[in-house]
This record gives structure tokens, sequence and C-alpha cells, in this order.
């Protein structure tokens, strides 16, 4: 008998650093599916990797086997210790792993109640693994039915309404720690979704001045020329950062940090001008020794869960509505398998 099953974690168990430890760039995705054995005791995979969470669905025979096999390749792969990895990673079962999945992608699970990107991640995620061929028919249903259930419950309730997003919230967050903005250069690093929501948002504001740079030159053009701002060569990031009073980072992280402390402290040279740096890459974008530079305040992705749970207040009069739609997906999803294979384990006949 196959069983759907997860092993994850989230940014409510695991630190940021152990998030960045365990995180799975797109190509990091390939050789982490490309690293699993024929032998292995999962039958289909997809890794969802996100700045705030990681976590392993799969199809399996035995639960035991499957997540305990899981537990020791994460921490080989990844070279974590193995008592790291079972502090932080929690296991979810059949019609329990399934409701999870539903949850997570209706924004239920996230930092940001009822944020955007979760959506566009989930299905990313989910077609970057069918597109290696880790998947089949049960995770294919899965996911699929996933995507359709965020698309209903953004579409059907208010949990989306005013699109929330980690993206917005970091801007928030510079409005609560800079006070007005009329007077503030700000640099946004990174075009991405996480980066132009925030160009969006900024570009409502009244701004100081706000510049633009990304690894691709001319997408950096593109939007700056769209929004009418500026825009700096990424080569020139380090040595440009010292006119700036804010940056916000977001950005994929290629294998080291965008920022280092060093380099920074060499742009800066002997000022203590006071600098904003709000990082929401995954991995950081920033090494932390930069909050130890005179004048350099860094705010990450965990410190913006004081104002997030501000905002989940506003919107707990979804939950039900929210609920209701999960749940009836759960039993969908379970109808389906029952006539697939076999009763989910978890569920009644």
């Amino acid at each position: 008998m196959l069983h759907v099953g997860a092993l994850g974690t989230d940014f409510r168990s695991a630190s940021l650093r152990m998030r960045d430890a365990l995180y799975l760039e797109k190509d990091r995705v390939k050789q982490f599916l490309d690293s699993i054995p024929d032998g292995a005791p999962l039958q289909e995979v997809v890794a969802l990797s996100t700045c705030n969470r990681i976590e392993i669905f799969y199809v399996c025979s035995d639960h035991a086997v499957a997540s305990a096999w899981l537990r020791n390749h994460l921490a080989a792969f990844h070279h974590i210790p193995d008592g790291h990895i079972d502090k932080v990673m929690k296991e979810y079962h059949c019609a329990e792993a399934v409701r999870h999945l539903f949850r997570v992608v209706s924004g239920m699970e996230s930092m940001v109640f009822g944020e955007h990107e979760i959506l566009g991640q989930v299905r990313e995620a989910y077609f970057l693994c069918m597109k290696n061929a880790s998947t089949d028919s049960y995770l294919n249903r899965l996911f699929q039915q996933a995507i359709a259930t965020g698309k209903k419950v953004r579409s059907s309730t208010g949990a989306g309404r005013g699109a929330l997003s980690i993206a917005s919230i970091a801007v928030e967050r510079m409005l609560e720690l800079a006070g007005s903005l009329d007077e503030k250069s700000i640099l946004i690093v990174g075009t991405g979704t996480m980066g132009i929501r925030a160009l969006k948002r900024l570009h409502g504001e009244s701004v100081g001045e706000l510049t633009l740079c990304n690894r691709t030159k001319e997408r950096a053009i593109k939007f700056a020329q769209r929004f009418k701002t500026h825009h700096i060569a990424f080569e020139e990031l380090i040595r440009s950062i010292p006119r700036f009073d804010i940056v916000l980072l977001a950005t994929a992280n290629s294998g080291k940090p965008v920022i280092a402390a060093a380099d920074l402290k060499r742009a800066r040279g002997d000022t203590a001008k006071p600098l904003l740096i709000v990082d929401v890459g995954a991995p950081r974008n920033a090494e932390k020794a930069v909050e130890t530079l005179a004048g350099v305040r860094l705010v990450c992705v965990d410190d913006l869960k004081e104002t997030a749970e501000r905002r989940l207040s506003e919107r707990k009069n979804e939950l039900d509505a929210i609920n209701e739609i999960v749940e009836e997906q759960v039993r969908e999803f379970t109808r389906w398998y029952r006539y697939k294979h076999s009763p989910l384990c978890g569920t009644e006949e």
C-alpha cells in the first residue's frame, strides 16, 4: 500500500540559520532529486523550499522507514549532524500530509497570513520536480489539487485581500523603523517577485529616491524605465551602498552573501551614517556580521514576525471559510485516493 507523507520545517520550528542551511536553490533541487538512489523507500518526491519553509512531500509504502531514511539523507546532503535535523523536522502522514499542503498553499501556515507568494512557490516547486520526473500519479494529483485549492481560497475568501506578502510586510517594517520615507534614498536589490512587489509598494509611497539593482542589467533597466526610477549595475552595488539610507535585499543567494561585512566596512570607511538593510532573501543576502558595523541595522525575515502577526489579527475572521474549503478538498482527494488505491490512512471508509 502506498501512502502520502511530508517531512519539513518552517519559521516556527527552525532558526533562520538552520533554514539557510537546509535551503534548496533551483539547481540544488535537481541535485537533491538526483541524489536519491533507485533503491530509496520513496516512490515520488516534491521538494518545496522558501525563505520560511523547507518541506519534502513524498509517496512511500512505510512511513517509519521513509521518514528515517529521508532525515538521514537530508542530513548527509546538507552536511548537517543528524541530531540537528531531528530537532526541527516535523512529519505528516496521509490525510494529515494532504491537509498540511492545502493549508500551506492557502497561506494559512505562512508568516504573513494569506500571502500570495506561497501559491506561486508551490506551483514552481511542483513543476520543477515533475520536469525532473520525480512525480507520478499520486503527487501529480495532490499538487494539481493543491494549486486549485490555493486559487479557490483567494478567489472565494478575503484571505488574500490587499495582496499581503513578505515584501509588503518588509516595506511596512521600513516605515515603522524609518518613519517618513520622503527624504530617504532606497535601493532595491533584485527584480524577482519579492523585489518587484516591494518596488510597487514603495512606488505608491512618497520616497526621496528609488533605485534598482539586479544581476541582469537589462532587467534592472527595464523596470527602472517602467517605474521611472534609477538603476545601478550589480558590479557597483557595494561601493554604491554608502549613498543610500535603506537597502532592501530581495535576490537569490548564488552561494555566497551579496553583502559581506568586510566589503561593506571598506565601502563605508569611517562613516557611521545610519543604514537600514532589510534582507528578505533566501538564503540570507547579507552576512549577519554586517549588523555589528557602526550605524548599520539589519532586519531579516524572522524580524518581520511582529509586524506580520499584527496583520494576522485583521484576517482571522476568514479562518472558518478557509478551513471549510481546505477540509472539502481533503475529502475530495481522499475520495480519489480510495478509488485509485484504498482508504487513505487516517481516514474512514
